[in-house]
C-alpha cells in the first residue's frame, strides 16, 4: 500500500495566468525571453510574482504593435498578438546619459480558512503577515546600449527571488541570481520517531523495539502532533555571455541548487499480509539534504559558410545525509513455530549517492545548394560515483531460524554489519554515453523540401559488482536488514555453494548494467501546394538494441502526416496523425540468470527446478510489440477584429502484444479557447478543456497455496508457462485504469483609466477509477470470505477539484502612488481511496502509516492591501 500512496493523484501547479491575476498583473505583460541554453536560469518568480521578469507595470498601448497597421495584429496562425506595454522613458540619473525607472510594491496579506491544507500550500507559502509584492530597477543608457536590471520579490523566507542583470547589448550580458521555492508534500503527517530530519529515527521511550503491541503504537501515533512534511529549493547562480573577439561568443554560467527537507519514505521490515501479527511495514521520514552545482561553458562562431558551437555541461550531486536508520517497534517471529533467536529491530536505507556528470558536445553547420543546410554534431559524456558502501546490515547479534543442527539457517550479524563484508568498499560505478548526430534539408524550390537525419546514440554502463561477502565465503546480500531471513527460513538473501542450506537459493549477486544503442533514421520531404497549404510526410526507422534485457534488438517505425491550411472558411487548420509499429528479436522473458547465483560455480538446482522466475507470456511494455496511431486537429479561427477561438482535438491509442503485462493504453481530449481584446483596456479570456485516458493490465498468480493451485514447492514450478501448472488461466486478472481531467477558466480585465478591476475564476477536477476482473478467486492475494466480498465491490474512484476565484482592484492615487486591492477563495475536494481508514487509525496490525493524506474538503481565503510607489 505504501508504494501505491506515492502514485496518488497531485494537483498542478496553479496556473501562471492565474496567480497573475490576483496581483492585477497586465495581461500584456511578458516574461524574460532573453534567457537561452547557455545563460542563465529558464524561469524565475514566486506565488507574488509568478512571470519573475515582466516589464514595468504598465498600461496597454493604444498605438498597439506597428504604426503601420491599425489595431491588433495577428501570427501567421491567426492568433491575436496582445497589445504591449506603454514604454517608460525613464528618468534622468544625474547629469550623464543614464536613464532610470523603479518600483516597490509592499503591503500585507491575511490568509485565512483552512490555510494550512496541503494543496493550497503545495508550492507557495501563504501566510499572513507583511510581503515585498515586487522591487524593480532599471537602469539604461540609450547611448551605449549598457543596461542594469534588478528584480525581486518576498513572500517569506521560503519563498522569494531576486534577480540582478548588467551588460551591453551586442556585446555582453552579466547575470546573478538567488530563488528559493518551497514544496510542501504533507500537512497532515504524524510521524512517531524522534530524529524527524535528521538520518536516525528513534522510537520514542514508552515504544520498546521489537516488542511492542500494535495497540502500543496506535497510542503513541494518536497523541503525535501533526507535522508538515516538505522541502525547499535554494537556487542561485552566476553567469556570463559576451564577445570575446570578432565573431567568437563564449558564455559561462554556474548555479548551485541546495534542497533541505523531509520526504515520505518507507520502511520494510518484510510483509505483514500473509503474516498476521508479524513482519513490519513503516513508512517513515527521509531527510533531505541535496546541493547540485551545474556548470556550463561555451563558445560558438557563426561565419560566413562554417557556424561552429562547443559546450561544456557539468553537474556535481552531493548528498549531505546519504543514508538513513530507523527503529522498528513491532515484533518478528519465524513461521515454524519454533524459538525466536533473533531480534531484528532496526533498518536501514542507503540514500542518494554523490556523483559527477560531465558532457561535451561540437555541433557544426554550414550552407548548402538548393537552400540547405548540414548540421552535424558529436558528444560525449561520462556519470560516475565512487561513494564508499554500506555494509550489508546494521543488526547486532544474531538473525535468521534456528530450527536443529541440521536446519541452521541463523547467522551473525557481525559478520556482515561491518564494510570487512563487501567485495568492495566503493561503488566504482560509471556509465558512458556517446552521440553523433547528421542532419540535411535541402528546399531546391520554393514548393518543395525533403529532409535526411542520421542519429547515433550509445549509452554503456561500465558498473560491475559482485555481491560476495569476504568474511563468510557467501553470495548475496542480508534481506530486508535480516527481517526477512528471520521470518522465513532460508530467506536470508544469502547463496553459500559449501553449505546445503543454501546451495539452492537463487538470488541476486551481480549487479545489471543494462545499456544500449540507438540509431535513428529519418527521411522527410514538405510540399507547398499552395499560398496557404502545405503538407509534411515524414518516416523514421528507430532501431534500438538492447544490453541485458528481454530483447537485443527492437525496431520501431512511424510514419507521420501533417497538413496546414489557412484557407478553410478564413480558418488556420493544423491537422497530423502518426501510425507505428514496434518488434524485434526473440523475446526472452528470463534474461537476468547471469545475475542471480545459479550462474556461478557450486549452484545445486533442485530437482523439482527452480520456481519459475516469472512468467513466459509476460511482455514488459518498452520492449514489447506494439502498435501506436496518434492524431491531432488544431482549429484557429479569426472572429472578427478582435478575437479568436480555437480548438484543439487529439487522440492516441496504443495496443501491445501481450496476454500478461501492459495490454493497452489510449488517451482522448479537447480544448476550446475564446480570447477577445477590443481596445486595449478590455481583455476577456476563456478556456475549457477535457481529456480521457485509459490502460488496460494483465497478471496471473501463482499457485503457491492449497486454494489456488498448491504448486509451490512441488513438481511443476519452474513450468513458466500461462496455463501451465504454476501460473494457471485460473489465477490471471486484468486491470483497467481510467482517469478523467477537466477544467475551465474565465479571466476579465478592465483598464477605467486610474482604476483597472480583474477577475479571474479557474476549475481543475481529476477522477480516476481502477476497474478490474479476475478469472476465479485464485487471481486474489485475499482469497477469504472479506477478501472476495472486498473484490467484488471494488475500488471507489479517486477525486480531486479545485475551485480558484480572484479579485483585484488597482487605482492610482497620484502618478507615482498607486493602491491594489485584492482577494482569492479557493475550495478544493480529495478523495483517495488508498487512504481509506487512516483518519481513524494509522496503524493496522503491523503496518503502522504517517500521513493522513491531503484534507478531504478544504476552503481558504486570502486578502490583502499593497501600496505600489515609483521611484
Amino acid at each position: 500500500m505504501l508504494a501505491l500512496k506515492e502514485n496518488r493523484t497531485t494537483p498542478t501547479v496553479l496556473t501562471l495566468s492565474l496567480l497573475l491575476g490576483l496581483f492585477g498583473m497586465q495581461d500584456a505583460l511578458a516574461g524574460d525571453t532573453s534567457d537561452t541554453m547557455r545563460v542563465g536560469d529558464m524561469q524565475f518568480g514566486n506565488a507574488l510574482d509568478p512571470l519573475g521578469w515582466a516589464p514595468m507595470l504598465q498600461p496597454a498601448d493604444p498605438e498597439g504593435m506597428s504604426y503601420l497597421h491599425a489595431g491588433m495584429l495577428r501570427t501567421p496562425t491567426g492568433a491575436l498578438y496582445p497589445y504591449p506595454p506603454m514604454v517608460n522613458a525613464g528618468k534622468p540619473l544625474g547629469q550623464g546619459d543614464w536613464l532610470y525607472n523603479g518600483e516597490i510594491e509592499f503591503g500585507y496579506l491575511h490568509v485565512g480558512g483552512d490555510r494550512n491544507a496541503e494543496y493550497f500550500r503545495q508550492y507557495a507559502d501563504w501566510r499572513s503577515g507583511p510581503v515585498l509584492g515586487l522591487l524593480a530597477l532599471d537602469f539604461q543608457n540609450p547611448k551605449t546600449g549598457e543596461y542594469v536590471e534588478l528584480r525581486g520579490s518576498h513572500l517569506s523566507a521560503d519563498d522569494q527571488f531576486y534577480r540582478l542583470r548588467a551588460g551591453q547589448y551586442g556585446s555582453y550580458r552579466i547575470e546573478a541570481f538567488y530563488r528559493d521555492m518551497p514544496h510542501t508534500v504533507s500537512t497532515n503527517a504524524y510521524p512517531i520517531w524522534n530524529g524527524v530530519g535528521s538520518t536516525h529515527l528513534t522510537l520514542p521511550p514508552s515504544l520498546v523495539p521489537g516488542g511492542s503491541t500494535p495497540a502500543q503504537v496506535a497510542a503513541v501515533s494518536a497523541a503525535t502532533p501533526e507535522h508538515t512534511i516538505g522541502l525547499t529549493r535554494t537556487r542561485e547562480g552566476l553567469s556570463y555571455e559576451g564577445v570575446v573577439y570578432q565573431n567568437w561568443i563564449a558564455s559561462a554560467g554556474i548555479t548551485n541548487e541546495k534542497r533541505t527537507g523531509t520526504r515520505l519514505w518507507g520502511g520494510p521490515m518484510y510483509f505483514n499480509y500473509p503474516f498476521a501479527d508479524n513482519g513490519g511495514i513503516l513508512e517513515t521520514v527521509r531527510p533531505i539534504d541535496f546541493r547540485t552545482t551545474d556548470i556550463n561553458l561555451s563558445v560558438r562562431n557563426v561565419g560566413k559558410v562554417w557556424h561552429f558551437l562547443a559546450t561544456y555541461n557539468g553537474s556535481f550531486f552531493r548528498n549531505h545525509k546519504d543514508y538513513l536508520d530507523f527503529q522498528s517497534p513491532f515484533a518478528l517471529s519465524n513461521v515454524v513455530g519454533v524459538p525466536q533467536v533473533a531480534n531484528i529491530t532496526t533498518g536501514q536505507f542507503s540514500l542518494e549517492p554523490n556523483n559527477d556528470y560531465h558532457n561535451v558536445r561540437l555541433d557544426l553547420s554550414r550552407e548548402l545548394k538548393w537552400n540547405g543546410q548540414l548540421t552535424m554534431a558529436g558528444a560525449w559524456g561520462t556519470m560516475r560515483q565512487n561513494d564508499s558502501l554500506l555494509p550489508p546490515t546494521n543488526c547486532t547479534g544474531t538473525g535468521g531460524v534456528y530450527i536443529a543442527p541440521t536446519a541452521d539457517y541463523t547467522f551473525q550479524c557481525a559478520n556482515w554489519n561491518t564494510p570487512a563484508a563487501l567485495s568492495e568498499t566503493s561503488a566504482h560505478a560509471r556509465i558512458d554515453t556517446a552521440l553523433l548526430d547528421a542532419r540535411a534539408t535541402f528546399h531546391p524550390t520554393q514548393a518543395f523540401g525533403w529532409h535526411a537525419g542520421l542519429r547515433w546514440y550509445r549509452e554503456d554502463d561500465k558498473t560491475r559488482y559482485l555481491a560476495y561477502n569476504p568474511l563468510t565465503g557467501q553470495y548475496g546480500f542480508i534481506s530486508e536488514n535480516g527481517s526477512q531471513g528471520s521470518v522465513v527460513p532460508g530467506g536470508t538473501g544469502i547463496f553459500d555453494p559449501t553449505n546445503p542450506l543454501y546451495a539452492s537459493s537463487s538470488v541476486p549477486v551481480r549487479n545489471i548494467p543494462i545499456s544500449y544503442t540507438d540509431s535513428v533514421l529519418e527521411l522527410g520531404a514538405d510540399w507547398q501546394l499552395s499560398h496557404k497549404t502545405s503538407l509534411g510526410l515524414t518516416y523514421t526507422f528507430d532501431r534500438n538494441e538492447p544490453k541485458y534485457r528481454e530483447r537485443s534488438r527492437v525496431d520501431d517505425q512511424r510514419l507521420k502526416f501533417d497538413w496546414v491550411s489557412r484557407d478553410v472558411v478564413g480558418a488556420t487548420i493544423r491537422l497530423s496523425w502518426e501510425y507505428a509499429r514496434r518488434d524485434g528479436d526473440k523475446y526472452n522473458y528470463d534474461s537476468y540468470v547471469q545475475f542471480y547465483s545459479q550462474s556461478l560455480p557450486g549452484f545445486v538446482t533442485p530437482s523439482i527446478g527452480l520456481p519459475a522466475y516469472t512468467v513466459a507470456d509476460m511482455r514488459m511494455y518498452d520492449l514489447s510489440n506494439r502498435t501506436e496511431s496518434k492524431s491531432r486537429l488544431i482549429v484557429t479561427h479569426p472572429w472578427g477584429e478582435s478575437a479568436t477561438v480555437s480548438a484543439t482535438f487529439y487522440g492516441n491509442r496504443d495496443n501491445y502484444d501481450a496476454l500478461i503485462g501492459r495490454q493497452s493504453t489510449s488517451t482522448t481530449g479537447a480544448t476550446l479557447q475564446w480570447d477577445w481584446q477590443p481596445t486595449p483596456a478590455t481583455t476577456m479570456n476563456v478556456s475549457l478543456g477535457v481529456e480521457g485516458s485509459r490502460m488496460g493490465i494483465s497478471n496471473v498468480n501463482d499457485a503457491d497455496y492449497a486454494d489456488n493451485g498448491n504448486i509451490y514447492g512441488r513438481i511443476g514450478q519452474s513450468n513458466p508457462n500461462l496455463g501451465g501448472p504454476f501460473y494457471p488461466y485460473a489465477n490471471q486478472w486484468w486491470e483497467y485504469d481510467s482517469e478523467t481531467n477537466r477544467n475551465a477558466g474565465l479571466t476579465f480585465s478592465h483598464d477605467f483609466g486610474r482604476a483597472r478591476a480583474d477577475l479571474r475564476y479557474n476549475y481543475t477536477g481529476s477522477f480516476g477509477h481502477v476497474g478490474y476482473n479476475y478469472a476465479t478467486i485464485g487471481a486474489l492475494a485475499y482469497r477469504d470470505a472479506a477478501g472476495v466480498a472486498a473484490a467484488a465491490s471494488g475500488f471507489p474512484e479517486n477525486k480531486y477539484s479545485t475551485n480558484t476565484l480572484d479579485l483585484g482592484l488597482s487605482f492610482r492615487v497620484t502618478s507615482n502612488v498607486g493602491v491594489r486591492l485584492y482577494g482569492r477563495y479557493e475550495t478544493g475536494a480529495f478523495s483517495d481511496w488508498h487512504y481509506l481508514g487512516l483518519n481513524n487509525t494509522l496503524v493496522y496490525d503491523h503496518r503502522l502509516y504517517t500521513d493522513k493524506g491531503g484534507q478531504l474538503h478544504y476552503n481558504a481565503s486570502l486578502v490583502g492591501v499593497m501600496l505600489n510607489l515609483k521611484l
